[in-house]
């Protein structure tokens, strides 16, 4: 696994990140906001290599370490990863 997916979902998506965050963008705008420029690009580059695979279930970010699943949002695990990587890349 990836350090950086690891400390992502581990550090912003813990077991009580809702506690903190209203929503999980929420959670990704603090990351992009609080972490280094080379954090973040190892992040959208992670993320970018998660899109490459053809199934992506929604557990997927479970087994990264994070708490959530983005069909609680009501989206799928690839279209919430889009939703990410627009966030960290304004």
């Amino acid at each position: 696994m990836s350090e950086i997916l690891e400390y992502f979902f581990d550090a912003y998506f813990h077991q009580d990140w809702r506690e903190d965050y209203a929503s999980s963008f929420k959670a990704v705008e603090d990351f992009a906001k609080f972490e280094s420029i080379e954090s973040k690009a190892k992040l959208v580059g992670a993320l970018n290599d998660l899109l490459k695979k053809e199934d992506l279930p929604q557990n997927t970010i479970n087994k990264l370490g994070g708490n959530f699943k983005p069909e609680s949002e009501g989206m799928e695990v690839r279209e919430w990863i889009i939703r990410v990587l627009e966030i960290l890349c304004r």
